[in-house]
């Protein structure tokens, strides 16, 4: 629930921040002859904000990074608590969840396949949770 509120936030709070960014502007340029003292407040305050905005992302996306890594760790979809199936990507490892079909990589965050340039000609391999916590691979050759 808690990571399902975080993932959306920060889905929807790059937006939102550039939108109230795009507004101060407009706020600015419509004082720019009433009042000057106000965009230049808005020009020196917005240097500072920009760093705060960012500040702001960085702490969200490791809350949710976190969140979801405890959930992975324990072989569960942090989206809907059901168990992932582990896939190999090159030398990475991927989580998938079976049901809703989201993918995590070993930090926590959302994998896009072949995203990386050195994972764009390798193989996948499926890996099954034994109830043990050990992995098993899908055609039988042992643990990892």
């Amino acid at each position: 629930m808690i990571y399902r509120f975080l993932r959306g936030f920060n889905e929807i709070y790059p937006v939102a921040v550039l939108f109230a960014f795009i507004a101060a502007f407009f706020v600015a340029f419509a004082f720019t002859v009433i009042y000057p003292l106000v965009p230049i407040v808005l020009i020196i305050s917005s240097v500072f904000l920009v760093v705060i905005a960012r500040v702001v992302f960085l702490v969200l996306r490791h809350f949710e990074r976190g969140i979801a890594l405890a959930s992975l760790r324990n072989g569960k979809c942090p989206a809907c608590a059901t168990a992932c199936d582990v896939l190999r990507v090159g030398e990475s490892r991927v989580q998938e969840c079976p049901s809703c079909r989201r993918i995590f990589d070993e930090v926590g965050a959302p994998y896009v396949p072949q995203e990386r340039v050195e994972d764009a000609n390798k193989s996948v391999s499926l890996e099954h949770a034994s109830p043990e916590g050990a992995r098993v691979a899908a055609d039988g050759s042992g643990g990892v």
